[in-house]
Order: C-alpha cells, then structure tokens, then sequence
C-alpha cells in the first residue's frame, strides 16, 4: 500500500471516531416546583445549616431499554439534581420563616436516595416506572428527627417514548415530593421547641 493511502486510511478512521464521539447523548432536564401551604399566624424565626448529598447507586436519571437491544440507554440531568433539589428546599422553607447560616447547631441533611426512570419500550408501545426516595435528618443539640419521602409513578403510552413528556412526568413527580418534605410541619416543631 502506498504511504499516501495509509495516510488517507488512517484520515478516515479517525474522523469517523471523532464523529462517533462528538454527539453527546441527550439529557433530561427537570424543573420541579414547590408549592408552600401559608400557615396561618405569624412566620416562625428559626435557623439552621443545610446540607446535602447526592447517594444513589448511579448518576443517570433514565433507563431505557429497547426490545432487541441488549444494553440500555442511559439518560442523565442536564443540571445538578442534588443542587436543584436543595435550593427548591432552601426557597420553601425560607418562605414559611426558616432562615440558613453555614454553621448552626441545629443541622437539615437532605440525601437523594433514589431517583430513577426505567423505560420498557417495544415497537408498538413503552412503559415507565419511577422511583423517587429522599431522606431528610434533623440534628439538633438534643432530639434527631429523620424521615424518609417516596414516590412510585407508572406511566405508558403508545409507540415510541417521547424524552420532552417523560421530563414533564418527571419534573411533576419530583414536585409532588418536594411539596410533601417542604410542607411537612414535623421539622418545624422540633427546631420550634429547641429555639
């Protein structure tokens, strides 16, 4: 072979490589609202120190396996789950009175468990389950509080999955439970009574 084909040979092979890898895969991109129930009376004045962390067993947020196809295709966030969770937390709380310094003695800890999406999808109609779990911890000098939130959604439809439908679904269910943890008046007693 002429030293001037193998060059064009090895032209070609790499730029079908790098056109292989340029295509990034798509990502899902959730935005999760959350609705605050206005207690009656007067905003409490308490403080605390939010953390968070992220303790799923995996980084994707979708699964979608193809009939036919042994692997699954894996779908990310497009943003910082973990962040965008504490921050719609952070706003919620703030609103019913709950203000947040870097160190305090009385600690919220918010930990992803679990969020997932696994998608059946055949030719002629798909499935989906979600799963969500999240853990929120209360420290304070003399009680703990911890409690889990969980929510399971199922879904299907007729051929082909659409990824801008999934993350409405998604983005609702994730509402959904954020409400509950940011509504939830248990925490707010605790730091009431130890204030």
């Amino acid at each position: 072979m002429k030293p001037a084909l193998r060059w064009l040979a090895a032209l070609c092979c790499a730029g079908s490589l790098m056109a292989c890898s340029s295509t990034p895969p798509p990502q899902l991109q959730l935005s999760p609202e959350v609705i605050v129930q206005q207690a009656e009376g007067e905003k409490a004045s308490l403080i605390a120190a939010l953390n968070s962390a992220d303790l799923r067993n995996h980084r994707y947020l979708l699964s979608i396996h193809r009939d036919g196809q042994e692997q699954a295709e894996l779908l990310a966030s497009a943003s910082n789950l973990r962040l965008d969770i504490e921050q719609q937390l952070k706003q919620a709380w703030q609103q019913q009175g709950l203000g947040f310094v870097t160190d305090s003695p009385f600690k919220l800890q918010v930990d992803i468990l679990e969020l997932v999406a696994t998608a059946e999808q055949s030719s002629l109609k798909h499935q989906v389950e979600s799963t969500m779990r999240l853990k929120v911890s209360l420290e304070t000098p003399k009680r703990s509080l911890a409690k889990q939130y969980r929510s399971v959604h199922n879904n299907e439809g007729p051929l082909r999955l659409s990824l801008e439908r999934q993350e409405e679904y998604l983005s609702a269910q994730l509402s959904e439970l954020l409400t509950q943890i940011a509504n939830d008046p248990q925490f707010f007693e605790v730091l009431e009574n130890e204030q």
